[in-house]
């Protein structure tokens, strides 16, 4: 019960959110011209086949993780439960996340290799969202700010906090990462201490033990963080595509480098396939870019055709969630009862407890 009233909770954030860009976007006639004037199809397909191609690079670069841990992998199985995991982020109301159910699923199959199921997950997450953080930053620090010719100078005061932020962020994500990398590090009796904390001491042990299994498979880590520089590059071109789909003029590529990452990030707060969240970010980040040529909201606009594309995209899962519908249902269960366990301070999976901090990585 409670984690359905968390879920309606993030449910009305997001509705909340659009409504409040709907109607923002009807006071300037951005849908008006949206109807109106014609659509490049052609561009828009590309959007869609490089989201294809954004998505099946993370379902390789996941299998490559799972793989490095010494657990075997098919392709079609990465392909099936990436898919899978991909609809559950957007059609089950936030209940029972895509992660969730891709490590459950995955953990099911490998019952003497649970703990590394369920962390190659963990740390394919981390990947991808650090990934981003360098992306974003490295086109913050390359963009010619200075000629940009705004709408308005506020606004862009604004998106340059938050680019200040992103790039103290991908600094403290670095010097983090080369730090957690070190087996003494994670060794360190402070770090144990950090783990018996009440509630987030679970999580910090369940992600010290998931970084201490990939600390000695640091050339999986380095190809993952390739194909993640690989993910956000096709993301960004898809949503630029998109941009130049659809009616109305739109910031420039280069541009869409700070604009798309930052979104993506904020897509990772827990709403439901990062509902709102999204589309509010891609919306402000263009008004602080733009110029006066380009509609106040057409970044709420890009963003709404953006999603239509990923939510096909979705769609695709539900071929496989068809096919598996016995198993989808009681891994559904234990995923549930993995989610509600999170809550109520345990992460471990099934009952399984996570190894204490400084267990050898080649003994779990």
């Amino acid at each position: 019960m409670k984690r359905v009233f968390i879920a309606i909770i993030k449910i009305g954030i997001s509705c909340a959110i659009l409504t409040y860009l709907f109607q923002q976007a009807w006071r300037d006639d951005s849908f008006l011209a949206l109807y109106e004037q014609p659509k490049r199809w052609s561009l828009l397909a590309l959007a869609c086949a490089a989201a294809i191609a954004s998505l099946l690079l993370t379902i390789v670069r996941w299998r490559i993780l799972v793989q490095a841990l010494g657990i075997p992998f098919a392709l079609r199985d990465a392909l099936r439960l990436g898919m899978l995991g991909y609809l559950f982020n957007f059609f089950t109301l936030g209940i029972v996340g895509g992660d969730v159910l891709k490590a459950v699923m995955i953990a099911r199959r490998q019952h003497g290799q649970r703990l590394e199921a369920v962390s190659s997950v963990l740390v394919d997450r981390v990947i991808g969202l650090f990934a981003l953080f360098l992306v974003a930053s490295a086109a913050i620090l390359s963009l010619d700010w200075g000629g940009l010719q705004v709408r308005d100078e506020s606004q862009l005061a604004a998106v340059r906090r938050v680019c200040s932020m992103t790039i103290g962020l991908a600094a403290i994500g670095g010097i983090s990462s080369a730090l957690v990398m070190t087996p003494a590090v994670t060794r360190l009796s402070f770090v144990q201490f950090f783990t018996h904390l009440p509630r987030i001491g679970v999580w910090i042990g369940r992600i010290t033990a998931a970084v201490q299994l990939y600390q000695q498979r640091k050339g999986a880590l380095t190809v993952g963080m390739m194909l993640s520089f690989c993910v956000h590059l096709l993301s960004t071109a898809s949503v630029f595509l998109v941009a130049q789909g659809l009616p109305g003029n739109a910031p420039s590529f280069a541009a869409h480098f700070v604009i798309v990452p930052i979104a993506m990030v904020a897509g990772a707060i827990p709403l439901p396939g990062g509902l709102g969240a999204v589309e509010y970010a891609l919306d402000f980040l263009y008004r602080g870019i733009s110029s006066v040529e380009i509609a106040e909201r057409q970044g709420f606009i890009i963003a709404l055709a953006f999603r239509v594309i990923t939510m096909i995209i979705a769609s695709i899962g539900f071929v496989y969630y068809l096919v598996d519908r016995r198993e989808l249902r009681n891994a559904i269960k234990e995923a549930e009862d993995e989610t509600e366990s999170r809550e109520d301070g345990d992460l471990t999976l099934s009952g399984e407890a996570a190894p204490p901090v400084g267990t050898d990585p080649a003994q779990i």
